[in-house]
């Protein structure tokens, strides 16, 4: 056990490295790095060239220096992990060539009266959010849905939804996973997002698109438990929502249902 590891696992758990602050923190590093300089990294320091990025990912978000050398290793740990892990298809993010990927990638929904029992019945029919009874008072979504994916990266000639997250829960296997999925509703995010890919994906491959074969899915890394070493990471949530569910929420979204 070295000092790096040592000073990484202490910065683990400091209450300055969690939240909403850090989370941006984090998301602006992925953001500035240089995925490929990653591919030979293994724990420790973070590859020549790309501590500025690191440090400038803290600056952004009002860190002082101090703060900034207390948590560097776990920065440097967290990004290089998530960066050379396995991918439930294969692929590592620093083997992704910069072409094959698109980061922080907005989508905007023309909302067209989407009635809120409706949306309800749609996802619950599917397993989603099947705790929640509404969405306060709010009987008809209208106006424009506005949001940005991290990551679209391409592989194998399958396009994929990725989202970092930066929760700190008590292990990174499965079952946790889909249960901070479902409590924190991203079941639902990850469903948006599936059909803002299948919306784009439409409109630049025309005709020639087909979901079942070019869409690999959602995934979800909590990056706190990836881990590089192991062969089946933790901390890596992937889904692939059924076709059913994308178009019907295509239909109610335009209007159509």
């Amino acid at each position: 056990r070295d000092f790096g590891a040592a000073m990484r696992d202490a910065a683990a758990d400091d209450v300055r490295f969690s939240g909403t602050r850090f989370g941006d923190v984090v998301h602006g590093a992925f953001e500035t790095v240089d995925f490929a300089a990653w591919n030979g990294w293994r724990d420790g320091p973070p590859p020549v060239g790309q501590q500025a990025a690191l440090i400038e990912a803290f600056r952004a978000q009002g860190y002082v220096q101090a703060e900034i050398d207390d948590g560097l290793p776990l920065l440097a740990s967290l990004v290089g992990h998530t960066l050379t892990a396995a991918m439930p298809e294969g692929a590592r993010l620093c083997d992704v060539p910069a072409s094959s990927r698109r980061a922080e990638m907005e989508f905007h929904f023309a909302l067209a009266r989407v009635d809120v029992d409706a949306l309800l019945a749609t996802v619950q029919a599917h397993g989603l959010l099947t705790g929640r009874e509404g969405f306060g008072s709010r009987r008809v979504l209208d106006g424009l849905m506005t949001g940005k994916i991290d990551l679209v990266y391409a592989h194998a000639g399958r396009y994929h939804v990725l989202d970092y997250k930066t929760n700190r829960l008590p292990d990174y296997e499965p079952a946790t996973l889909q249960r901070a999925m479902h409590e924190g509703e991203y079941t639902l995010q990850a469903a948006i997002y599936s059909l803002a890919l299948h919306r784009w994906l439409r409109f630049r491959l025309g005709d020639a698109y087909d979901y079942a074969r070019d869409f690999g899915g959602v995934r979800y890394v909590f990056c706190r438990g990836v881990d590089a070493r192991r062969a089946a990471s933790p901390g890596i949530h992937a889904a692939r929502l059924p076709v059913q569910l994308v178009d019907a929420l295509d239909r109610l979204f335009g209007g159509d249902a």
